[in-house]
């Protein structure tokens, strides 16, 4: 009798000491979630992103817009990584909907460059993001007084400012425009110059 009670004993004791280390693997599960949690809750988007989640609320896929309206309604409550998958999808999207309408455009254009003119100019906006505070964007639009242009980038400050795509066809036709994001003051803008596909540099005069 005194046996089985030992026998007893030692199975509870061994027991016991294989829950332990369950539960405080638990204990630190729960925690680990509860600190990815709060990482998620107090990252932020930078302001580039908020913009770039501005302009995409007037993407010509009606879908796409929507979505981006959506997610500037409810920035406090949608995940961080969720809306930068949505901004980086949406921008793809969007330059595939572009390079469909160059392509049509340049079925319907000449693809004479023979007089490559261009001039460009600079629109500076100011936004709030958040209710809170007031951002200035600069775009830099690009306007072909030629029947065709097609553009390979543009150079701005000698490389020393970036210009990012941001929209319009290409080739350019005659009075149409192709926007840039300005990242850097646009009160420095000192020089624009054009590169075409057939490695002409047009240096552009502001309008």
């Amino acid at each position: 009798m005194k046996k089985i009670i030992m026998l007893a004993t030692i199975a509870m004791l061994t027991v016991g000491c294989e829950k332990q280390p369950e539960a405080a693997r638990a204990q630190n599960s729960v925690v680990q979630t509860e600190q990815v949690k709060a990482k998620l809750q107090t990252e932020k988007l930078t302001e580039k992103e908020l913009q770039d989640l501005e302009s995409l609320e007037k993407s010509p896929s009606e879908e796409t817009a929507a979505t981006a309206g959506y997610y500037l309604s409810n920035l406090e409550v949608t995940p961080v990584t969720e809306i930068r998958e949505f901004i980086a999808k949406g921008w793809e999207e969007w330059e595939t909907l572009n390079r469909q309408e160059a392509e049509k455009d340049a079925q319907q254009a000449p693809s004479d460059q023979g007089d490559a003119s261009m001039q460009y100019r600079i629109e500076i906006k100011n936004q709030v993001f958040g209710g809170k505070h007031e951002v200035e964007t600069a775009y830099l639009h690009l306007i072909s007084l030629s029947d065709s242009i097609t553009l390979d980038r543009v150079v701005v400050n000698r490389g020393n400012c970036r210009a990012d795509y941001r929209d319009g066809a290409n080739p350019i036709l005659y009075g149409k425009t192709m926007r840039f994001f300005l990242n850097c003051d646009p009160r420095n803008v000192r020089e624009v110059v054009a590169v075409l596909k057939d490695g002409r540099e047009i240096v552009m005069s502001p309008q």
